[in-house]
């Protein structure tokens, strides 16, 4: 089979329901990479809240904060991080409407102050073992690569006409990920694409949130985990299983890739 580039969700694809990965969906990507595809990760998370979940994978290859940088072999080689003064002034609509807001740097997570529900909002994207800094200054940082807003789809129309350089993209019925208006899974998939001479039709994605759906648009095959929601179901070229029975591995034999 002609060499593919394979990229993969960690949260809802990779990861079951309960944040574990099943034995045949490390199997797989073992056989992957044995077969010669390029394997990557494509996640939401950054290296800091991703790094122990990227040793289990024993993957090479990631790309973090939804596209805001990337590794291959370990280095970092893509890096956009978002604007600073266009976040000053989310952060300014945020704090007037009692909206909490996380904050990614390459290897740590940050806050203003404790929020109120604390460890909801941790548990909620997946950061319940992880002690957030409370030492955070937009303009002492040397890159931000994203930032996670807790607020409902009402909230997020307070945002309408305010940005240029930054959007959202929903993964939480309660949250967004605010990252740069070029960058996103996609767009960094499709660069990588480019570095290592992959057409379209030589990418496969596979995922189940709605930050997916741009990679999955991208990919020539983009395969969605039958525990996504019907929405984002309705972007993938093949639904499979869901990630709690063994989707990914299933899918990739459905495909001979393995």
């Amino acid at each position: 089979m002609k060499r593919k580039l394979i990229a993969f969700d960690i949260d809802g694809t990779l990861y079951t329901e309960k944040r574990t990965l099943l034995p045949n969906t490390l199997k797989a990507l073992r056989e992957l990479e044995e077969a010669g595809h390029f394997v990557t990760v494509a996640t939401g998370r950054s290296y800091f809240t991703a790094k122990e979940t990227l040793k289990e994978l024993g993957v090479e290859n990631y790309l973090l904060c939804n596209g805001a940088y990337s590794y291959e072999n370990h280095e970092l080689k893509h890096s956009f991080p978002i604007d600073k003064d266009e976040l000053k002034t989310i952060v300014e609509v945020a704090n007037e409407n009692k909206m909490d807001i996380l904050y990614q740097t390459e290897r740590g997570v940050k806050q203003q102050k404790p929020f109120e529900d604390q460890e909801k909002r941790q548990n909620a994207v997946g950061f319940e073992h992880l002690n957030p800094s409370y030492e955070f200054d937009i303009d002492k940082e040397e890159a931000i690569y994203q930032a996670i807003m807790f607020c409902t789809r009402d909230q997020e129309k307070l945002f309408n006409g305010l940005l240029s350089e930054l959007r959202f993209t929903r993964w939480l019925s309660d949250g967004v990920d605010i990252v740069s208006k070029d960058g996103s899974k996609a767009a960094t998939l499709e660069v990588i694409a480019k570095d290592h001479g992959f057409e379209h039709e030589d990418i496969i994605a596979f995922g189940d949130g709605e930050n997916d759906i741009e990679m999955l648009k991208l990919a020539g095959l983009g395969i969605v985990m039958g525990n996504a929601s019907d929405h984002v179901k309705t972007f993938g070229d093949y639904i499979t299983d869901t990630n709690d029975n063994d989707g990914i591995y299933k899918a990739c034999q459905h495909f001979n890739l393995i």
